[in-house]
């Protein structure tokens, strides 16, 4: 995962020379939890007289991103919503490979978060929605064919590990930790429990897997959106993207200086406006799913973004303390 700036620049001319792409400037990095750890690299340039972007990506997981594109190309029938053309790729492992693609109108722009127009947001998700692939356009992993209850379980154990170490590393240096086990560890008990109760009702779904503000790109004065960034599909448990929606435009984004009952008004709007979705794709027992995707998504955010992730100290225990609440709230009101 750890590649040089010198490493990716070559990496990226040798690429240019061999497909003919014309290589500008660097223009994105993406990163896996530290700014040391990329995950993807993205350069300006031209191919067959076209404006067009080269996409380096060496994931941490499994992906064969350029194909989940190219397929969500083919079946596509929304005038909505669309993905950059892929004009040429290689797959060179499971986890590494290139795309030259399609650049992206510049009179257009990323939605921001938080989110301002959330029924906007809802109705472009819908529209996603009704038109993925709903087969894997790859094999499925050995983890993608478990149990929904057991996929999340099987994730958050590895978030554990990485809190763990982190806190280990804390505790040797000195240094107070971040989470008092007879404070987290009740409360990690109680959402896995209702994880495996819920979630193992539930079925896995093939689905773009990052569907967030930052990965659409939204054109003005034209009712047009460009979905971007296929390299996180995969099976979910179904309602995963509904939790990851208010994790990506609010529980990790929100200003974590509001006070709770402020900064609880955005989980609640979000709810709104997505349970007449979940209606519309006829998913059953919304409000137990939800309840269920959003403490999943606030356990990993606690053991992963903010105990594994690189943010100052007294922003991670605000953040903690909102999430507690937070959890705390959904087991009252789920006795």
């Amino acid at each position: 995962m750890n590649m040089t700036k010198t490493h990716l620049q070559q990496q990226a001319v040798k690429i240019a020379k061999s497909s003919g792409f014309d290589l500008g400037k660097e223009i994105y990095r993406g990163n896996y939890y530290s700014p040391n750890r990329i995950r993807n690299i993205m350069f300006d340039g031209r191919y067959k007289n076209k404006a067009a972007i080269l996409k380096i990506y060496n994931d941490a997981w499994l992906s064969d991103e350029p194909i989940s594109q190219i397929t969500f190309n083919q079946v596509n029938t929304s005038k909505l919503l669309i993905a950059p053309e892929v004009y040429k790729y290689k797959i060179e492992s499971a986890r590494q490979g290139w795309l030259i693609m399609e650049k992206l109108p510049k009179e257009g722009a990323f939605f921001t978060q938080p989110i301002k127009n959330k029924q906007e947001f809802a109705d472009l998700y819908l529209e996603y929605r009704l038109n993925f692939p709903q087969q894997p356009t790859r094999n499925l992993t050995l983890a993608e064919n478990l149990r929904a209850d057991e996929f999340h379980i099987f994730r958050i154990s590895r978030w554990l590990e990485l809190a763990t170490v982190q806190e280990a590393e804390k505790a040797l240096a000195g240094e107070k930790v971040l989470l008092n086990p007879k404070e987290f560890i009740p409360k990690f008990e109680k959402g896995l429990n209702i994880i495996h109760k819920e979630f193992s009702q539930r079925q896995m779904i093939w689905c773009h897997g990052h569907f967030k503000p930052h990965e659409l790109f939204k054109m003005p004065n034209e009712n047009l959106c460009y979905l971007t960034d296929f390299a996180h599909s995969k099976m979910y448990p179904e309602g995963y993207e509904f939790g990851f929606i208010i994790w990506a435009d609010w529980l990790m984004s929100a200003d974590w200086n509001l006070s709770y009952k402020k900064w609880k008004t955005g989980v609640d709007e979000w709810l709104k406006q997505l349970r007449p979705v979940a209606e519309k794709l006829k998913i059953k027992n919304f409000d137990n799913l939800i309840i269920a995707s959003i403490i999943e998504r606030v356990i990993g955010s606690i053991l992963a973004d903010i105990c594994a992730g690189e943010r100052p100290r007294i922003e991670k225990e605000k953040r903690i303390k909102l999430l507690y609440h937070l959890l705390d709230d959904i087991f009252r009101d789920n006795q």
